[in-house]
Order: C-alpha cells, then sequence, then structure tokens
C-alpha cells in the first residue's frame, strides 16, 4: 500500500439518516448542548497525508459543533496509533476497514458491510466503536492513460483482462506473492503476470505514475485515492470482480467518549463520511500532497465547500 495519503472531515447543521452500519442507528437531531457539557475529543491519525487530513477534517468539524478538540496528528504506524488510542492518548482515529480488521483479526473481504461488522465486534473487546464508514475507498488499484482506456474501451479490469498481453504492467516487486495481486489477478480476473510483459515498480509511487504517464508502461498498480491519477488524468480501471479487500474509512473512538459525547458527535462524524467519496480523498490528496496546502487549510476548505460547516 501508498506510503502517503490524506483525509478529510466535516460538520453537518442538518440531521442526517444514520446508515445500518451506524452503532445505534436511526436519525435525530444535533445537539444542543454547550461545548461545556461535551467531552474533549483528542484527535489522532496515522503518519500520512491521507489520514492526517481527515483527522484534522473530523476535528473542525467537531469544533463547530461545539466540541474542545486536541490533536495528535500523523502518530505512526497502526500499532502506534491503535496503542494510543486504547491507553487513552487519543480517542478518535480515522482508520481503513480492510487493514484495521486485518489487524484486530477479524474477517476480511471485498464486502464493505461484512469487513465493517466483523471489525465492530473486535473493537467491542477493546472498549472501541466505529461510526460510518466513507463509501469512498483506498485501496490497492489498477490506471491506465486516458488514450489507451479510449483506444480499447477499458473500464474495468475484466476489460483488461482480454488485452493484458498487449500491454506492459508496471507491478510492485512483491505481486507475484501477494494474495490481492498476482494470484489474486489470476485466480479472479485470469490474468497471468508470468506471461507479461513487467516492469517492476514501487506501487502507489510518484516513478510508477511517471512512468505510466512517460508511456514505459501501459498498466500501473496504484492506490485508488493517489493524488497523481487526478495530476495525470489516468482511468482508474473498476474492481468490477471484487478482489480487492473493502478499505473504506471510519472513525473510531473510545467507547467512553462515544457514551459520554451528546448525538450530534456521531451524526457529526457521520456527516463527514458521508461526503468522503474516492474522487474526494483523491481531491484532498491532491490539494495536500501536490499543492502542499496545510492540513488545517484543506480540511476548512473541504467542509465549507461539502457545506458542512
Amino acid at each position: 500500500m501508498r506510503t502517503r495519503r490524506t483525509l478529510a472531515l466535516g460538520a453537518v447543521l442538518l440531521a442526517l439518516v444514520i446508515s445500518a452500519c451506524t452503532p445505534g442507528g436511526g436519525s435525530t437531531t444535533p445537539s444542543a448542548s454547550p461545548a461545556a457539557q461535551k467531552p474533549e475529543v483528542t484527535v489522532g491519525s496515522a503518519g500520512f497525508d491521507e489520514s492526517a487530513v481527515v483527522a484534522e477534517i473530523y476535528a473542525q468539524a467537531l469544533e463547530a459543533h461545539g466540541y474542545t478538540v486536541k490533536r495528535q496528528l500523523e502518530i505512526g504506524e497502526r500499532p502506534d496509533v491503535q496503542a494510543a488510542l486504547t491507553s487513552g492518548r487519543v480517542n478518535l482515529v480515522p482508520e481503513y476497514l480492510g487493514g484495521l480488521a486485518s489487524y484486530l483479526k477479524a474477517d476480511v473481504s471485498s464486502d464493505a458491510k461484512a469487513t465493517f461488522d466483523a471489525m465492530q465486534v473486535k473493537l467491542a473487546a477493546e472498549d472501541l466503536i466505529a461510526f460510518d464508514y466513507s463509501p469512498g475507498t483506498d485501496a490497492d488499484g489498477w490506471a491506465v492513460r486516458k488514450e489507451t482506456a479510449d483506444q480499447l474501451n477499458l473500464k474495468a479490469m475484466s476489460d483488461v483482462a482480454k488485452v493484458a498481453d498487449q500491454l506492459v504492467w508496471g507491478l510492485a516487486p512483491g505481486c507475484p506473492t501477494n494474495p490481492v495481486c498476482g494470484p489474486g489477478l489470476k485466480s479472479t480476473y485470469g490474468i497471468d503476470i508470468s506471461k507479461l510483459q513487467v516492469e517492476s515498480l514501487s506501487p502507489c509511487s510518484t516513478e510508477m505514475a511517471q512512468a505510466l504517464n512517460n508511456s514505459a508502461i501501459d498498466v500501473a498498480q496504484v492506490c485508488t485515492t493517489q493524488p497523481d491519477i487526478q495530476r495525470f488524468n489516468f482511468v482508474l480501471l473498476e474492481d468490477d470482480k471484487a478482489l480487492q479487500p473493502a478499505q473504506n474509512l471510519a472513525p473510531v473512538a473510545r467507547k467512553d467518549l462515544a457514551d459520554a459525547a451528546p448525538a450530534d458527535f456521531a451524526e457529526t462524524l457521520n456527516a463527514v463520511s458521508a461526503k468522503l467519496t474516492t474522487d474526494e480523498l483523491t481531491k484532498l490528496n491532491v490539494e495536500v500532497s501536490v499543492n502542499q496546502t496545510s492540513f488545517a487549510n484543506a480540511a476548512s476548505q473541504w467542509l465549507k465547500d461539502q457545506g458542512l460547516i
């Protein structure tokens, strides 16, 4: 997976219908409780852009609803973030369904709700709870140049499978043994990478993107919210047979915080999640990773653009 990402979050002034995957379910009206009656929130994030900007979005959205919020962004890798969360150093973080579920030894699949439900059970044992997950997903994927997509009518991986041997593939060094790369491409799409022209490049990297843009390769292994997709106008191919595990984003909080907070805590986080499509996550990544906008400024502008503050 990629090493740099970006996320965002927002707040709402109107009630939202909470989806079936939301703890508690139902829909409610944002609480008018004064800030003094609301628990203090300390938002943390993993050590890459996407996680940090989403955490900052959570923070600003909650502040707009009267919460006092502290930040501990870019803590490190998942074990570090989980240690901070379970110890109470932070009490709210953005997480990825497949990654966290796998870390917690829960069942993982391409089915976001099934993965969410399995993860939620494991979280409960740690006195943690997740709220609604985003429609957007930051997973492994494949992209082609727009002219290639137009010329060969490529929209999904099933389309690429028909012409795979006509293309040069940019794949990660570990692809031949990675279950969701080499073996998965063969079993799911009938694409045998041992019979393809392959260039070994770091996945989700600028090097990979530049190789695709310069026509050194024709298919690139990318991350689905990688800013280079928008930067170079690549076509992200649909994983139409669901090879990749669900990597939707979800806010994960300590149970004591969730229990102490009024209804607008969940509503605010769920409203943010509802707006975090794959395209919006990609735009956020472009903003912070390419345009070098600060997390705070990118989050603020995104929340305003989405009508959440």
